[in-house]
């Protein structure tokens, strides 16, 4: 059966438009695909061919290839079109051959991918080498038995039947390849007499003239007894190059120093000497004990260099005044050792490094490890480099100068913006009262406007505006004193028939105040406000400016919303109130519906400017439904929330908390009339709309009286309830988590206030905690709001207190039971489950640990341990071809993210997945940076387990170690 519409369209509309010239091909590739053209597209030039590439990923495991996927091979199959398309179709397809499966269908996947291979003429040893190289396994330098897998067992099989003949090819392809583990683990296997051939090869084919360190290293370590001889074999014979002979003596050094390293000092010299003579185009690495703490890798120089040092410093130093006058690459490493080594001695080296231009980044940090005096004047001169890279980084350096300001003086008077802003740089680093009144005089008098927003943005949060009538009055008289009010930002822009801006006292603002606004904002690189723009911003009156709002939305829409002009429309989000924030919603639809996606991603920007809270709760509702779909979207509208965060001074929490949507009510209630009579929807407890007549008795049902308007809208309101809680839920749960504060009136306002968030005061136990941070109490708000303890007595909540969801880990189990026979005696179900929590507690022997071995034993088919895990809130990450690695778990509050590590294990019934090691990582030191635990960086991120708090710890731990259970809302 053809493909449907609906599966091959958006590939069908990638090609369109990225073959405009191909049009034709493109609809026949179509009508192929979707079985109304019986003839396969002719396809033979390389933009034709590239477009059957482009099918690939419809292609599904070759067991379950059906008319579907021959079409795509009828496409494939042609010659040129296959040359063009085989590495794709093989990175595509052979990591796939892992897949879970049965007996049956894994013979079935390896006969059917095999049988294609063959029919395009490739034999069995073409078939091996491309499905060792594509299957990813071989980049490393694992030389441990091969643990079993589909692939792993088709391989094994295949080079096992191979004789002495047969498996030359193999040979004569491989040593021309770089070092594959795999394919050496399956040879000395099934061919142990061929290992030492293949290694000492492929020992000398990395750089030529110089020894494979890394391998050789490996080697070593692995088997010390069996390989030492090879090493030795490498170097007997016609003399090797130096730098071979250097590499095994290094290697065999690390292991058996007292044999070998005696032999270095001689092959140190013979090396530089050759190095100085004739520089190689490309020199190799080997692995060597430099410094104190772990061995590491360093070009071949920098270690000869480095023991010569050790020897003789006066020896190696003439070597690096050489190397430094004739500019040779050296790398960090190479600096570190002779800062290290020279101490004081090396500052003069340093510096005519800086002269010759070596990288200013790696050598500032050495020299600042010494006395000031050594270097600060050799280095003013660097205020004059060209590149903007090297001003910046000197200048924080010289503000330690004593006369560092009456310098950064005489530099803000050059004619060049470029000095000026690093004089701004060192002022600002100084910062005292002369230096600030200099960066104000500074930024005030630039004409050059690159310069100013440089300058600002250098000088970040040390320039800050209170938002006053004078500090308006003066920026603007600044502003025109450069003149940049003169005229209209555009010269299509008329402003003078822009309606008029007005403040909050009702004074309407003059042209030039309005023409400074635009004129600033046209400034921001980013959808927010100008940091001059911020103290007129907030001095405006949102809700008497929609006209000015709107004047500037329509002129960003008759432009067609060209990129230049996104300040248009982030300016008209910041001073509109309702009909603006109505003219965004109702257009961002229209904009993603007629693909006009950066449109769509200014005004979701704009919209997030606003930050009325319909306006938020739609940039959230696109954050939230565009994940796996129109991802940069979604992106989008989650940095628009980001941005709108930082501009109100707000956490994400924070502005979380802001979105809640407050049903239309007024405050608890919505009051509506009925025969004269005032009554009031309310949300009970079961998030349920009820209804509160004029005696406060609770009813079910709206009066029968009651107009159709008011019915509907308790009705449209009692159908969104339950997703609504549900998702509220789902944040309290993880604050419970994180154990997020709120101070008391923050508190007061969402919980008591918001007819959503009251439910959840009832529903959910709450603890108060001092300034100290010390646990003081815990409570629960009743329906008529008062706060009580857990024996019904009221409770007033301190106004210095802060509020966190109480955790069963702070309490002991008297009180635990306590407080469950108060929610059973008035009959109130949990928001979520919260004292019938597990908990876990770290015991005195794990306190310094930072690893926890308990789940190396569970195994669990892998769809049920993705969706058990996604469902506490664990989030999958994958390798490059698509493998579990681990499950990662992010306390953002704390900053600590937990990762519990993922391998797959090959059983009868298929591939499962089996845990393994559980620890935790300090996100303020690893930020984005992804590792694993057995990298050498690992270490300095990984927290002691005493150091994880609390309650993350436990949470993360009883998640794996139980499961969960669910407490229906509604």
């Amino acid at each position: 059966m053809p493909y449907t519409e609906e599966a091959t369209q958006p590939i069908i509309e990638r090609l369109k438009q990225r073959y405009l010239h191909a049009h034709e091909t493109v609809v026949s590739i179509h009508l192929f695909l979707t079985g109304r053209q019986p003839e396969v597209p002719v396809l033979t030039t390389p933009d034709e061919a590239a477009m059957a590439g482009a099918l690939i990923p419809l292609l599904s495991l070759p067991d379950q290839w059906n008319d579907n996927d021959r079409l795509v091979l009828q496409l494939l199959s042609e010659p040129q079109v296959w040359d063009q398309n085989e590495a794709a179709f093989l990175s595509h397809i052979v990591p796939m051959l892992d897949m879970p499966g049965s007996s049956n269908s894994i013979v079935q996947r390896f006969s059917a991918f095999t049988n294609f291979l063959q029919d395009r003429g490739f034999a069995p040893e073409k078939i091996g080498s491309m499905m060792i190289l594509y299957s990813r396994e071989g980049n490393n330098m694992d030389l441990m038995p091969l643990k079993f897998s589909p692939v792993r067992k088709f391989l094994q099989d295949l080079l096992k039947s191979t004789d002495s003949s047969s498996i030359q090819p193999y040979l004569h392809r491989w040593e021309h390849l770089s070092w594959n583990s795999l394919f050496f683990r399956l040879l000395a296997k099934s061919h142990p007499e061929l290992e030492m051939t293949y290694l000492e090869k492929q020992l000398l084919a990395q750089v030529p003239g110089y020894l494979h360190s890394e391998l050789a290293n490996a080697l070593l370590q692995h088997n010390y007894s069996k390989y030492e001889p090879l090493m030795l074999q490498v170097i007997q014979g016609p003399p090797p190059p130096v730098a071979v002979q250097l590499g095994v003596q290094l290697a065999l050094t690390n292991y058996q120093p007292d044999t070998y390293q005696a032999g270095l000092l001689p092959l140190f010299r013979q090396y530089l000497h050759d190095y100085t003579q004739q520089p190689p185009a490309e020199e190799a690495y080997a692995s060597t004990l430099l410094h104190a703490d772990a061995v590491a890798s360093y070009p071949l120089s920098v270690i000869a260099l480095h023991g010569i040092l050790q020897h003789n410093a006066s020896e190696g130093i003439a070597y690096l005044q050489q190397f430094i006058a004739e500019k040779r690459f050296l790398p960090q490493d190479c600096f570190d050792i002779l800062t290290r080594q020279l101490q004081v001695a090396a500052v003069p080296l340093l510096l005519e490094a800086l002269h010759q231009d070596y990288d200013i980044r790696m050598l500032l940090p050495l020299l600042e490890q010494f006395d000031p005096s050594l270097y600060l004047e050799a280095l003013w001169p660097y205020t004059m480099h060209k590149l903007k890279s090297v001003r910046m980084a000197v200048a924080p350096i010289l503000a330690k100068d004593a006369d560092a300001v009456s310098k950064a003086a005489g530099l803000l008077q050059y004619k060049k913006a470029e000095q000026r802003l690093t004089a701004s740089l060192i002022l600002c680093t100084i910062n005292t009262a002369e230096a600030r009144t200099l960066i104000q005089e500074a930024l005030h008098n630039e004409i050059n406007d690159d310069a100013r927003d440089l300058m600002l943005e250098t000088l970040g949060n040390t320039i800050q505006y209170t938002a006053e009538p004078a500090t308006v009055d003066y920026l603007v008289a600044s502003a025109k004193r450069r003149n940049k009010l003169s005229r209209p930002m555009e010269k299509w822009l008329d402003d003078q028939a822009l309606p008029p801006l007005y403040m909050h006292d009702g004074t309407v603002l003059p042209l030039e105040v309005s023409r400074f606004l635009i004129y600033r904002m046209s400034r921001i690189k980013e959808m927010g406000s100008d940091v001059e723009a911020k103290p007129l911003l907030e001095l405006l009156d949102r809700t008497r400016n929609d006209d000015f709002a709107m004047a500037l939305f329509h002129i960003y829409e008759a432009h067609q919303g060209d990129t230049q002009l996104k300040y248009i429309l982030a300016t008209a989000a910041l001073t509109g109130g309702e009909q603006l924030g109505n003219a965004l919603r109702e257009s961002i639809g229209s904009w993603i519906n007629n693909r006009r996606p950066r449109q769509a991603e200014h005004g979701l920007a704009a919209l997030a400017l606003h930050a009325e809270k319909k306006s938020l709760q739609v940039v959230e509702k696109y954050a939230r439904k565009y994940i796996t779909r129109r991802v940069a979207l979604g992106n989008a509208a989650r940095q628009a929330l980001s941005r709108s965060a930082a501009e109100l001074g707000l956490t994400m929490h924070e502005l979380g908390d802001r979105i809640v949507p407050d049903l239309e009510f007024q405050g608890l209630v919505k009051p509506f009339i009925n025969k004269d009579e005032t009554w009031k929807g309310m949300v009970d407890l079961d998030f349920r709309i009820g209804y509160l007549n004029k005696r406060n008795r609770r009813m079910k049902t709206p009066p029968g009286q009651t107009t159709a308007v008011v019915k509907r809208f308790f009705k449209t309101t009692q159908k969104n309830l339950p997703e609504l809680a549900k998702m509220q839920a789902s944040r309290l749960e993880q604050f419970l988590i994180t154990q997020r504060n709120w101070t008391a009136t923050q508190w007061n306002a969402l919980f008591l206030h918001n007819p959503i968030m009251f439910v959840f005061a009832n529903r959910l136990i709450w603890a108060c905690y001092d300034e100290a941070g010390q646990f003081t109490a815990a409570f629960r708000c009743t329906e008529n709001s008062t706060l009580i303890d857990v024996r019904g007595n009221a409770y007033e909540l301190p106004d210095t207190a802060t509020v966190r969801l109480l955790h069963p880990l702070q309490i002991d189990a008297t009180c635990r039971e306590q407080w469950q026979q108060h929610f059973a005696t008035h009959h109130i179900i949990p928001g979520f489950a919260q004292l019938e929590r597990p908990v876990s507690e770290l015991n005195i022997q794990q306190r310094q640990q930072t690893m926890i071995y308990d789940f190396e034993d569970i195994i669990m088919e892998q769809e049920a341990l993705n969706n058990l895990m996604e469902e506490k809130g664990w989030k999958l990450r994958t390798s490059e071809d698509n493998k579990p690695q681990s499950f990662h778990k992010t306390d953002d509050i704390n900053q600590v993210e937990a990762v519990i590590e993922l391998s797959g294990i090959y059983l009868e019934s298929g591939i499962q997945c089996k845990l393994g090691i559980l620890y935790f990582i300090d996100l303020q030191k690893a930020g984005d940076e992804e590792f694993h635990r057995t990298d050498k960086n690992a270490g300095a991120y990984m927290l002691p387990l005493h150091r994880v708090p609390a309650v993350f710890y436990s949470e993360a731990v009883t998640d794996i170690s139980r499961p969960g259970s669910t407490i229906e809302l509604v």
